[in-house]
């Protein structure tokens, strides 16, 4: 890292040296520092620009006198520089009388540096051409900065869908823009700092081992530091960051190769391959398409506020069934189609006003045409990626942070597809109205657009049809899939009591009504293609981000090693004092709030990953419904609006608004979002409370069924008292292993004899 550093300091100087001496005008007193700059600037260029060397005397023989000026890096055809996107050439200029060197070089018959004739207009040397170059990339280097510290910017990712699919995930792995200062190239500044404050992190806590008493939960603790800051820093792909538990936990004594391997596969793992499984089948056969160009032409000319409301239902209506990710992916190229289409119209349609009232100012009414065109199309990508990540909130299959959810160890056996739908659709359709609100507002109010009229839609339709033909039975049956895959998961709790054992214990949960639909997408024939599947292997292969499946059973390890260390002990006692003390809305408030606000700045997924372990064993050991405190940390991972590295959604209609004449930029983010998370975070944390207590009972003290998940960390004890305000007689009581494992804490700190509550005697 440090020889890094020194050639990136090196290479500052050198950026110095190549402009100086080819300053249009320099002072005389720069004079004797420009000629000696002269020497080392093609040596500097070298550097800085990573070019082989090549000196001004080799350039003045191989290029002919009247060609274009050299640019560094850049290739020359017919002469003629070849320009990158952005750039612009420096007008030549034609040094004084006496001056061989051209502009700014130094006269082998006098001791002085040759200046330009500003009127001259006319030469083959490369100096000034090579300064306004270098200006230009100046300007580029400073819009880089900005990719550096999270801002991204629509140029700098793919557009292609499968590398999108990727850089939604990992917006900072897959931006082609930024400056790589460190590692030789491998890192941004914020992998770096993510790197070093990871590993200085985690060498603290292993060697100082600050929680006295568990010297295994310090290590633990400085396993997730290590972790946390490789996921919000993707300082390497965050799906091999994933795999950092299976590889260290074993090495530091904190758990078995065999119990870490045993979280990255699960239930909750092939949930996800049913549900993804069904996603790809639905783009293949593009039905939700046809579905919005159907409905849009039932209206004829759709007025800015219908289109922004059509697409945000659609957008909600989609990630209830599909995940966030395919949503985008769907629907921001329709509209980049649509919108185009409209703007074409706009311009044509300017225009012929213009000719028809004899209007000089044509071009200024044009230009005003397309930015109004623009503006509602910068809205209408706000409301996909809005609409998509409030509707993946409704269901557990939508947004990634609730699959994490459904993996934790207390919760997983309470959580089903239809509780969690009951809880949170009716947040979700309150916060969707909330953002079409603030999109009306600051796109469709003052637009002057008066819509997208039936011919650009009948275009457009014609235009898909041509693609995907007339409706076939391939789209009715993914159809009907995708609903039976959710009536199955809405009927889920009825159908399990009819498929259990004679003890009354149950043999299928969601994963099998995920599976066993998209499985018969495997099994019935394609009318558009003899000989094979609805979905065929290649498809999935292609399609299928099996790298989530990684992330989510990272998680769950980290989960495991926080019980299997001690940590969750810890962690629990500090959470105790906290959680009593503070009222149910005050405390939903501030976990909504910490970690809404961490996965704007960093990311929704990695958030999730670090941050729902850890209140999953502090509500263990803190004895309070783990529901409390996992179910406003999981709706919170959802409220991401405000930058567009927060959330996949934003990420993949930041790099599909390239195909706009002008693409989305941070401030649209921050405009819309800023006001919509404000007011979600004040409304929201009430509606988690409310439906918390009417579907989960969050308000009710450590349930038995979470006792019965925590295993041997937790017994049910027949000991009545106070819980939480709550007249109880029982109560959960949670096994202290680090004091021998005969003595369980109750609610209020006493601790109490666990032997009796224990079968077969003391553990």
């Amino acid at each position: 890292f440090g020889s890094s550093y020194a050639l990136d300091l090196v290479k500052v100087a050198c950026h110095f040296l190549i402009l100086l001496p080819q300053l249009p005008s320099p002072p005389s007193s720069l004079f004797p520092i420009a000629s000696a700059a002269m020497v080392v600037t093609p040596v500097a260029a070298a550097c800085a620009e990573d070019v082989d060397v090549v000196s001004d005397l080799d350039v003045a023989e191989e290029r002919p006198t009247n060609a274009g000026p050299v640019l560094l890096g850049r290739t020359e055809e017919g002469g003629k520089p070849a320009v990158g996107k952005g750039e612009e050439l420096a007008s030549p200029v034609k040094p004084l009388d006496g001056c061989s060197g051209g502009c700014g070089a130094v006269n082998s018959t006098a001791s002085s540096t040759c200046l330009c004739s500003e009127d001259s207009q006319e030469s083959s040397e490369p100096g000034l051409s090579r300064a306004g170059t270098f200006l230009s990339r100046a300007g580029t280097s400073l819009q880089r900065a900005g990719s550096n510290i999270q801002l991204q910017r629509a140029s700098t990712l793919p557009t292609e869908d499968r590398e999108l699919r990727h850089a939604a995930t990992m917006p900072v792995m897959f931006d082609v823009e930024s400056d790589r200062f460190c590692c030789c190239g491998l890192w941004k500044v914020q992998q770096f700092i993510g790197c070093l404050l990871g590993v200085g992190l985690a060498l603290f806590f292993i060697i100082s081992e600050p929680l006295d008493g568990f010297p295994a939960a310090s290590r633990m603790l400085g396993v997730t530091a290590l972790i946390s800051c490789f996921w919000i820093f993707e300082v390497i792909p965050v799906y091999m960051t994933a795999l950092l538990p299976i590889a260290l936990l074993p090495f530091l004594n904190i758990s078995t190769s065999e119990f870490v391997a045993q979280s990255y596969w699960n239930w909750i793992s092939l949930l996800v391959v049913g549900t993804y499984l069904m996603d790809i089948a639905l783009e293949e056969v593009k039905l939700p398409r046809r579905v919005v160009l159907q409905v849009l032409r039932k209206f004829g000319t759709v007025r800015p506020g219908l289109l922004l409301a059509s697409f945000m239902v659609l957008a909600w209506a989609l990630a209830l069934f599909c995940n966030t990710i395919a949503v985008a992916l769907l629907l921001s190229p329709f509209v980049i189609n649509l919108m185009n289409a409209a703007q074409e119209q706009a311009l044509n349609i300017a225009a012929t006003e213009s000719l028809e009232s004899g209007d000089q100012n044509d071009n200024l009414a044009s230009e005003q045409a397309s930015r109004e065109v623009e503006r509602l199309a910068h809205g209408l990508l706000l409301g996909v990626t809005f609409g998509g990540a409030i509707g993946g909130l409704a269901t557990l299959t939508g947004n990634i942070g609730n699959y994490f959810l459904a993996g934790e160890s207390l919760v997983s056996s309470h959580i089903t597809w239809a509780n969690w739908f009951f809880f949170a659709a009716p947040i979700s359709f309150i916060c969707v109205f909330l953002a079409y609100g603030i999109l009306w507002l600051r796109y469709v109010r003052s637009c002057r657009v008066n819509g997208v009229d039936k011919e650009v839609l009948e275009e457009e339709f014609a235009h898909f049809e041509a693609i995907a033909g007339p409706i076939s039975r391939d789209e009715i049956i993914v159809g009907c899939l995708q609903l039976l895959q959710v009536a199955l998961f809405m009927c889920g709790p009825l159908l399990r009591k009819v498929f259990t054992t004679k003890y009354g214990e149950n043999l299928v949960n969601d994963a099998t009504w995920a599976c066993a639909p998209a499985l018969m997408l495997f099994l019935i024939p394609s009318s558009r293609r003899p000989g094979q599947a609805l979905l065929t292997w290649p498809s999935v292969h292609q399609n299928f981000d099996f790298g989530l499946l990684l992330l989510i059973g990272g998680s769950l390890a980290i989960s495991q090693g926080f019980s299997d260390s001690g940590l969750s002990v810890v962690l629990g006692n500090y959470a105790a004092n906290i959680v009593k003390d503070l009222p149910p809305y005050v405390l939903e408030f501030v976990i909504m709030a910490f970690v809404s606000l961490a996965a704007q700045i960093f990311s929704c997924i990695g958030v999730a990953a670090a941050i729902l372990p850890v209140l999953d064993s502090a509500a263990l050991n803190a004895v309070v419904n783990p529901l409390t405190l996992l179910l406003p940390a999981t709706v919170a991972t959802s409220f991401v609006f405000m930058l567009p590295t927060a959330s996949p959604c934003n990420i993949i209609v930041l790099a599909k608004s390239q195909e706009l004449s002008q693409s989305l930029r941070l401030r649209d983010f921050i405009k819309s979002g800023v006001p919509l998370s404000v007011i979600t975070m004040v409304i929201a944390p009430a509606l988690v409370c409310l439906m918390g207590m009417l579907v989960f009972e969050t308000g009710s003290p450590f349930p038995p069924w979470a006792c019965e998940a925590a295993g041997a960390g937790c017994v049910w004890a027949p000991i009545p008292g106070i819980v939480q305000g709550h007249h109880v007689s029982s109560q959960a009581c949670v096994v202290q292993l680090n004091l021998g494992g005969n003595v369980c804490q109750l609610w209020n700190r006493t601790m109490v004899d666990a032997t009796p509550f224990v079968p077969g005697g003391p553990l």
